[in-house]
């Protein structure tokens, strides 16, 4: 059997290159990419592959951080970027070339796998078995002609082992040097032959464990800015501890225009959040505390501040079971099944409920008054806020008020506790026949999946409950809530059992108990998969035979997502989804063509075209149509070209097509801008002025340009969005490109490099109209009249003219391209044959095998058109919206006797990091520094049956680079980056 790279035992395993002289004793195999089978592994589409050993030395036990290992995957969801999330904790999902986790289709053994979640469509690898993988394939590019839609950047194909002889036992545990974060993997297979070989069975799973680590726990995550306590007019220092029962409040008239926290007599007493951090290259943001004087922000390293809720890497735990039987009916015919479950519960931990500090309709605003019972107290800090509040002009009735800015850490955490099953089956039958003296082989199977999910929101509170609660009056003497008292029933029903809340020294436990509450939701997913696959060779021409391959498909996809009816209403501090549902049905047909115009002549040891084509019929798009054309050109034995062009289509899916309109917020790192707000509206070009002197004025009552102050902007709440789902909705359509060239000189054995240049074209994009463009472009700067202008009509206002919230539905409006360049090397040499015998391994043997490997991907471009007609926006290397431009991988592995040593360098380019709501504009863009870690890894097999392996991951501790407002488990960073500093793991394998 001849040697392949793609088994190859390094870190990072190569792309697929051309074959050595052994090449001829290869049987024909099918390769990722394609469904004709072929004698090499030669392919004009670069092929990524990661084999089992790789996938058990590299000390993960979840398959998605396996594939991070390779430049060309772009982070997305994993244990450390979905801890602080509230819908996708747990879930492991893969994106080639940062086009998004949905554009990259996932197979398994070439099928497709039912996705794990309603809202984002993908494919969760919790959810298999990483013990039982025998390699993960990874084709970049498109490959939508062969597989079908989302294949828009490519395909991860995981391969799983078909057959075992005997039991084998592997067992993992791992933690990090803070001694948190432990990892524990325990799995276990078994596979025989039967009936003189004719029937084959293998089955295994395995458990699987992922602890926490706390945002606290990182003395880097955590830099705390607080208001100068030398300061006498400063209140009270907002979330500066976790026991903290205290609020901010607003002492003043309209929304905050700025970010100073220090008393203004001219502007009467505030105080507002401001949540920035000092480490290294923003140092201008702010200066030790000091009291010696008064400043109006400063660091202060004891601080914890409100991010102690939130998680660097979330809690999971998974148990996967999975098993193969293959059955030999015939000499050519045989039948198969597989059926695998997996369960895995997910914990995202984040941050309590929180009230805007300058107010707003968003979020949960909560008001103090001037009545309030628990004003009129006589602690100290009752004392100073009826002291500020007399200064800023307000009286103590319930005409006068304050808005009240927190985190409402007496709830404690969101914490999100998701819960997923995935029952697979597959049954199918394969063989081949002769047919006019040409053998077709051939293939059908049926596949039934569903994913069941319930998930459980802690710690989300009654919003109405908390408005009642903290209007707290003095009636005859006792405190009771406002609500209680009024004359109309339905309000007094209404709040029925209510406890008052004292905003100033702290509630009661049975205040906490009243308002607070938990959300719940469930979702299905099923997905029923036909198919018919056949492969021959057509006939011969000189250089060799015409492969040729068909078949067709049906798939059925159907999702529901529902949340309780106290969520769905909107009562909670939690996102309003209500119920998702839909389904849809797409069949298809495909050819595939591979012709090999020419062999071992000058100028052409090979020369073959291929082509494939793919027509769907889908039950909400109607037809849709891809292709791929590709060429390979081996001008020497040592030297193959390949090129390719195709397009590939990605169907909007069921949460894209039907659904209702539910809540969402902003993002506090992109704040929109009010094109109407007096300060934007002074940096106005003359033709927006003009402009806005109509729209602004038509939607805002008495507007004035220069005194109208919005609720919306930097360091202001974030803004409500109503999103929904769109059935007019088009295909996604992408065309790629790709060139590269494959180096195998025989004049050094073992060496190969390739080059591969990519673009990749993405049009109809699916989304959301940018919502800067929407308020701007759209709306407050077009010509269209206001009262006709469908945009317009999106944006609700209050009655002081603030944004209420925006209703935005999904629309095919963006276009991305991108494009960069893969490099891969590769050395494999025998230092005893380099020196000749001259040193000797301390065992007293020869110095075995040497791997010296590098990956690189350079992507220097990533451009975004929000609307069609509208410029492109690069947006390459830039943080937070696209992916680092340099990724490289090294690794150098020594296998000498029974042992296997590995070092492994990861690297991250410098990195333009872009926050808009750090209005410094002497950081903009500031930019990361070049981020490596190392790990160290050994094997040592005892024998045949009996391994064992440790290493050190980040072995010098790297931190990862401070990214303002991103450094969170829900920011880039985490996904990019390594959160949990140095991490030693252990584990052993026994078979037998």
């Amino acid at each position: 059997m001849a040697t392949t790279l793609l088994c190859g035992a390094t870190f990072a395993a190569p792309f697929a290159y051309a074959q050595t002289e052994e090449a001829a004793d290869v049987e024909a195999v099918v390769v990722t990419g394609s469904r004709i089978k072929r004698d090499t592994f030669n392919t004009p589409m670069p092929i990524a592959s990661v084999s089992a050993e790789t996938i058990q030395d590299s000390g993960n036990v979840i398959l998605g951080d396996v594939l991070m290992d390779l430049p060309m995957v772009n982070a997305n969801s994993n244990a450390q970027n979905t801890s602080s999330t509230l819908f996708n904790s747990g879930q492991a999902r893969i994106d080639l070339r940062g086009l998004g986790a949905t554009r990259t289709l996932v197979l398994v053994d070439g099928r497709r796998h039912v996705f794990s979640d309603a809202a984002s469509p993908a494919v969760d690898l919790n959810m298999i078995p990483s013990l039982m993988v025998e390699r993960l394939d990874a084709v970049p590019g498109a490959a939508s002609a062969v597989y079908g839609s989302e294949a828009i950047a490519g395909v991860v194909n995981i391969i799983m082992k078909k057959k075992q002889d005997g039991f084998l036992f592997d067992v993992q545990g791992g933690l990090s040097q803070q001694s948190d974060g432990g990892e524990f993997r325990a799995g276990a297979s078994w596979g025989g032959r039967f009936f003189d070989d004719r029937l084959n069975v293998i089955v295994g799973g395995e458990y699987a464990r992922q602890e926490a680590i706390m945002q606290a726990d990182r003395k880097w995550a955590y830099p705390g800015i607080r208001r100068n306590t030398a300061n006498p007019q400063t209140i009270v220092p907002q979330s500066k501890t976790n026991t903290s029962p205290y609020a901010t409040f607003q002492l003043r008239s309209g929304p905050i225009p700025g970010a100073t926290e220090a008393f203004d007599p001219t502007k009467h007493a505030y105080a507002v959040t401001l949540d920035v951090r000092d480490r290294t290259k923003v140092t201008q943001l702010s200066t030790p505390c000091s009291t010696a004087t008064v400043q109006s922000n400063c660091q202060d390293d004891a601080l914890f501040y409100g991010q102690i809720y939130n998680a660097l890497q979330g809690e999971v735990e998974r148990g996967t079971i999975r098993g193969y039987a293959e059955y030999e009916l015939t000499s050519n015919v045989n039948v198969f099944g597989e059926l695998s479950y997996a369960k895995v519960n997910g914990r995202g931990i984040s941050q309590p409920a929180f009230s805007p500090a300058a107010g707003g309709p968003t979020t949960m605003p909560v008001a103090i008054f001037g009545d309030n019972a628990f004003l009129a107290g006589n602690t100290s800090t009752a004392a100073d806020l009826r002291y500020h509040w007399v200064r800023s002009g307000k009286d103590f009735t319930s005409g006068s008020s304050a808005q009240v800015g927190k985190f409402w850490q007496e709830f404690g955490g969101r914490d999100t506790e998701i819960e997923r099953e995935t029952l697979r089956a597959v049954i199918g039958m394969n063989g081949d026949f002769e047919f006019l003296n040409r053998n077709i082989s051939w293939d059908w199977y049926g596949q039934y999946g569903e994913t069941t999910g319930k998930t459980t929101a802690f710690n989300v509170p009654n919003v109405k409950k908390v408005q009642m609660a903290t209007d707290a009056i003095l009636v005859g003497g006792n405190v009771v809530c406002r609500a209680t008292t009024s004359a109309d029933p339905a309000v007094r029903a209404a709040a029925a059992g209510c406890v008052p809340w004292n905003l100033v020294d702290g509630p009661s436990a049975a205040a906490v108990a009243y308002a607070n509450a938990n959300a719940y939701g469930e979702q299905t997913i099923k997905q029923t998969v036909l198919s018919a696959n056949a492969s021959t060779d057509l006939f011969d021409l000189p250089a060799g035979p015409v492969g040729f391959a068909f078949g067709a498909e049906y798939r059925k996809e159907e999702s529901r997502f529902q949340q309780d009816a106290l969520s769905a209403s909107g009562a909670l501090f939690f996102n309003s989804i209500g119920t998702r549902a839909g389904e849809y049905d797409v069949k298809d047909v495909y050819a595939e063509l591979r012709v090999p115009l020419l062999k071992n002549v000058p100028f052409a040891e090979e020369l073959t075209f291929e082509a494939a084509g793919r027509i769907s019929d889908y039950s909400t798009i109607g037809t849709a149509d891809q292709w791929r054309l590709a060429l390979e050109w081996a001008p020497i034995q040592d030297i193959r070209f390949r090129a390719n062009r195709g397009t590939a289509v990605r169907a909007p899916n069921i949460v894209e097509l039907y659904a209702p309109q539910s809540t969402n917020f902003t993002p506090a790192n992109t704040p929109p801008q009010d094109p109407c707000d007096s300060v934007v509206y002074a940096g106005a070009t003359a033709a927006q002025k003009a402009a806005r002197n109509i729209t602004c004025a038509a939607a805002i009552a008495n507007w004035n340009p220069a005194t109208f102050t919005s609720n919306i902007g930097n360091n202001r709440p974030t803004l409500r969005l109503l999103q929904g789902g769109n059935p007019d909705l088009k295909p996604e359509e992408a065309t790629t490109n790709q060139v590269g060239v494959v180096i195998q000189p025989r004049f050094a054995p073992g060496f190969s490099m390739s080059i591969d240049w990519y673009r990749v074209e993405l049009e109809q994009q699916i989304g959301l109209v940018p919502l800067q463009t929407l308020l701007s472009d759209l709306c407050y700067d077009s010509s269209t009249p206001y009262a006709s202008n469908p945009f317009c009509a999106a944006i609700q206002r209050n009655a002081t003219g603030g944004v209420d919230h925006v209703k935005l539905v999904n629309q095919n409006v963006a276009a991305v391209n991108v494009e960069g360049y893969d490099v891969s090397t590769q050395y494999r040499f025998r230092p005893s044959e380099i020196f000749n015998g001259a040193f000797a391994a301390p065992t007293g043997g020869d110095l075995g095998d040497v791997t010296l490997r590098l990956d690189v991907t350079r992507q220097y471009t990533f451009d975004l058109q929000g609307l069609p007609g509208q410029p492109f926006t690069g947006l390459a290397n830039t943080i937070p919206n696209a992916t680092p431009e340099w990724k490289a991988n090294f690794a150098a592995t020594w296998a000498v006797d029974k042992f296997r040593f590995q070092w492994q360098t990861r690297y991250i380019g410098s990195m333009a990091v872009q926050v808009p709501s750090v209005p410094v504009s002497s950081l903009s863009p500031y930019y990361t520094d070049d981020y490596f870690t190392h790990d160290l890894r050994m094997t040592y097999r005892m024998n045949d049956d009996v391994s064992f392996r440790a290493g050190v991951v980040n072995f010098t501790d790297e931190q990862p680079p401070y990214l303002p407002e991103t450094f969170t488990g829900t920011g880039t960073g985490a996904s990019s980056y390594d959160n949990r500093g140095r991490f030693f793991f252990v584990g052993a394998t026994v078979s037998y």
